[in-house]
Parts: C-alpha cells; sequence; structure tokens
C-alpha cells in the first residue's frame, strides 16, 4: 500500500438504504469496517481485514440471519455460519487470485478491484470469487472485472452485472449522496 488511508463516511445506497463505513491501514494491512441500514433498520454489519498485499484475510458479517465468519488459509478458505439452526462449517478452495463479494456491499468488490489497479483501461480478468449472501449463504463463482477507465468497472458473471468506482486509494466512489472525511476529525454537520 502506499500513502495510509484512514476516513470514515456515509453513502446512500441505490435502494435508498445507507451505508456506514470505515477504514484504516496500519502495519499489517487495511481494516474495513460497515454498517448498512435499510428502512431505518440495521441490515449488515461488515469487518473486512485485507493484507498489505491486497488480499483479504479475514471477513466478519452480520445480519439478521446469524454471524459468519471466513478466513483463507493455504489452499482453503475456512469459517463457519452461526445462525438460529445451529453452526455450519465452511470450506472453499482458496488462492493468491481468488476474491470476496457480499451481496449488496460493494465494499469486498472494490478491494478486488483495488488490487488489480495495474490491469489496462479495456482489459480485464476472469477472478474466482466466494460470494456471500445477507442470508449467509455461501458459494463460489467466477467474475470478470473489466476495467472500464481510471476509476470505473464493469464485474459481471454469476448472473450479475455492475458497475463499481473505485478511487487510486481503494476506497469506492458511491453513486449516491455521500459524506467522507479524515477518522482523525469530527464529522460534518
Amino acid at each position: 500500500m502506499s500513502a495510509m488511508v484512514r476516513r470514515g463516511g456515509r453513502a446512500t445506497l441505490p435502494d435508498g438504504g445507507e451505508v456506514i463505513w470505515s477504514v484504516a491501514d496500519g502495519r499489517r494491512g487495511r481494516r474495513w469496517r460497515a454498517e448498512t441500514i435499510r428502512a431505518g433498520v440495521l441490515t449488515s454489519s461488515l469487518l473486512l481485514e485485507v493484507g498489505v498485499d491486497g488480499r483479504p484475510v479475514r471477513l466478519e458479517l452480520a445480519t439478521a440471519a446469524g454471524l459468519l465468519t471466513l478466513h483463507p488459509e493455504t489452499g482453503a478458505l475456512h469459517g463457519n455460519a452461526v445462525t438460529a439452526d445451529g453452526v455450519r462449517h465452511l470450506t472453499f478452495p482458496w488462492s493468491d487470485d481468488h476474491g470476496l463479494e457480499v451481496d449488496g456491499l460493494v465494499i469486498p468488490s472494490a478491494v478486488t478491484a483495488h488490487r488489480l489497479a495495474a490491469t489496462t483501461v479495456g482489459e480485464g480478468s476472469l477472478v474466482p470469487v466466494v460470494i456471500v449472501g445477507l442470508d449467509l449463504t455461501v458459494r463460489a463463482a467466477e467474475r470478470g472485472y473489466r476495467r472500464m477507465d481510471a476509476t470505473t468497472w464493469r464485474v459481471e458473471g454469476d448472473g450479475t452485472e455492475e458497475t463499481l468506482a473505485v478511487n487510486g486509494h481503494g476506497l469506492p466512489i458511491w453513486p449516491g449522496p455521500a459524506g467522507e472525511w479524515p477518522l482523525e476529525l469530527e464529522p460534518p454537520g
């Protein structure tokens, strides 16, 4: 990572929900935290840790369905989902090329796009991903990440297609109204 990033913010999501987020770089990498709120109800809480190499090292997600933890180890992604029905142990193939995605949350996809930042405009990469649903279902898939311009990415595959924008520091450029500030200062207003 280049310059140390310590930011927080809020943004309006395309469905009218809101995300409140923070990101902080440290010696071991970057830590993201985010909460989504829809119709005044907390719908998810995310912790995503990323190593200095830009690859995910830990994902924790809390939703109305329960709690999920995933962490890569050599050759495998391990973790569990704890729901009202009990504990479901999870194991998926994993490599340095893999990415994580969470349905409805742009931050994990932005992490993958930032890792691919050296990609030339117009070029793309097929990325193996593990996708987590807000119902804590987890599935493996492949997504095509194609760089459209300096900040915009087209992500396609597994029956979905989305556009996301990521700035040079690896932070999402939110599509709706947003505010952002340094973690060391009080937020405006």
